[in-house]
């Protein structure tokens, strides 16, 4: 079993990790500065908590998982006690300075390979989920033992996307992926918050774009600021990126305070060229406004019908009947009473998925049916035309034969045992008679 150390594993992002590995058959060590949080966090996740000395020299695999402007640090600390053989990794958001920090410290015979998992620690599954891997030594990726044993497997089983690049090239990207992106939608928020614009208010007179654009800003705003602020202050290629941002911003006041209409037009026109294939982003842009309203509609449909909500986070399941529903609230009601839930915070599952989840907490009730059969009928192929009456019908099987002087001849008696929840067992008398049987 490969040991994994993660250095800062009581952090978000390393509770999220340390969760999967130990779902997937590792040995997890996590560390922390503050050791209670860590101890506390251990107990929680099922796994174990030793400080950042005895975790790194004990483990096969070590991840750096700590704030952006404390991860140099950390490396300088644990580089130099990674075993020879082992793997040296980070998490972080810039990739030029950890990468170099883990090459300068680590010792020659340890494996170091920068990784970005572009996602935050919400996420519910890695599935579709994108993973930059800056390969450090050796820089090509495919001589490296770690990748082929253990990173490139892990991502393929999750079923994650991969791109493999230089740390130098991650940064340059990111500079404008992240950096600017940030700095746009942190931009827009705080224009709105110093005009005291009434942004709940808006949504009533709101297109779909600007529903989408706010549901981004605020998820944006709404995160870490202090990861925030490092993304932007420690990648070396964003100021360059802001300059060039702030240069456009202003040519273009002055283009709109002029009313210089043609010049307006031909720089946006200009721009979109530059965007590429156009048509494949409107399609995905309508398929994300489709999906706003799309649960909206589904449960509004629903009304006086039992559902299932799934928490997108908490993966919690609520079962009940859709009392009411608004463009942001879905009221159930059960037998515990009503609950409120935000529809942006549930999946509406399907009637199959529904099943499966009452099949097994639902109370099952128990019976036994003695029919007589033929003595050529195949009593298991009876079992399960009996077990697809009904999808409330968990099980049906036979658990006695009996031949006997009570018996006619060319008869045998079958005792089968059927298993149901919510379910109407005169169904079942109707339906044996229906084939000509009859029930002892």
């Amino acid at each position: 079993m490969k040991k994994i150390a993660i250095i800062g594993g009581s952090g978000e992002f390393g509770r999220v990790f340390a969760k999967i590995f130990k779902e997937q058959g590792f040995y997890v060590t996590i560390t922390d500065v503050d050791f209670e949080k860590a101890k506390r966090a251990a107990k929680e996740l099922g796994v174990d908590v030793k400080s950042n000395a005895e975790a790194t020299k004990e483990s096969d695999i070590v991840i750096i998982s700590v704030s952006i402007n404390k991860t140099v640090d950390a490396i300088k600390e644990v580089a130099p006690l990674v075993r020879e053989g082992s793997l040296l990794m980070d998490f972080t958001s810039v990739k030029l300075e950890p990468c170099r920090a883990m090459e300068k410290y680590a010792s020659k015979g340890v494996e170091i390979i920068g990784l970005h998992p572009m996602f935050g620690p919400r996420i519910t599954s890695l599935e579709g989920q994108v993973f930059v891997v800056t390969p450090v030594r050796p820089k090509n990726i495919e001589e490296s033992n770690w990748w082929r044993s253990f990173l490139k497997p892990f991502l393929e089983k999750n079923r994650a996307r991969y791109i493999i690049t230089t740390p130098e090239e991650h940064d340059r990207i990111m500079s404008v992926v992240q950096a600017l992106t940030h700095f746009v939608y942190i931009s827009v928020a705080s224009t709105l918050k110093e005009l005291n614009f009434n942004v709940k208010e808006s949504r009533k007179y709101a297109s779909p774009i600007y529903e989408l654009m706010i549901d981004l800003i605020a998820r944006i705003v709404g995160q870490n600021p202090w990861l925030y602020a490092y993304i932007q202050m420690l990648n070396p290629y964003t100021k360059e990126v802001h300059e060039v941002f702030l240069k456009k911003v202003k040519e273009l006041r002055e283009i709109v305070s002029k009313g210089e209409v043609e010049r307006f037009v031909k720089i946006m026109g200009s721009a979109a060229k530059h965007m590429g294939d156009i048509s494949t982003s409107m399609g995905r842009s309508d398929k994300a406004i489709l999906a706003l309203n799309q649960e909206l509609k589904k449960l509004s449909n629903s009304i006086g019908k039992e559902v299932a909500l799934k928490h997108i986070y908490s993966n919690k399941v609520h079962i009940g009947i859709v009392e009411s529903v608004n463009p942001e609230f879905v009221v159930l009601k059960s037998k515990k009473g009503k609950i409120n839930l935000k529809i942006s915070n549930v999946e509406l599952l399907d009637e199959d998925e529904l099943f499966k989840i009452k099949s097994r907490i639902l109370p099952k009730e128990v019976r036994d049916y003695s029919i007589l059969i033929p003595e050529g009928a195949d009593e298991n192929y009876i079992a399960n035309l009996i077990k697809n009456i009904d999808k409330r019908i968990v099980e049906c099987r036979v658990v006695d034969i009996y031949r006997g002087e009570q018996i006619p001849e060319g008869y045998k008696s079958v005792t089968f045992r059927i298993k149901a929840f919510e379910f109407d067992f005169k169904k079942i008398d109707k339906f044996i008679r229906a084939l000509g049987y009859r029930i002892r």
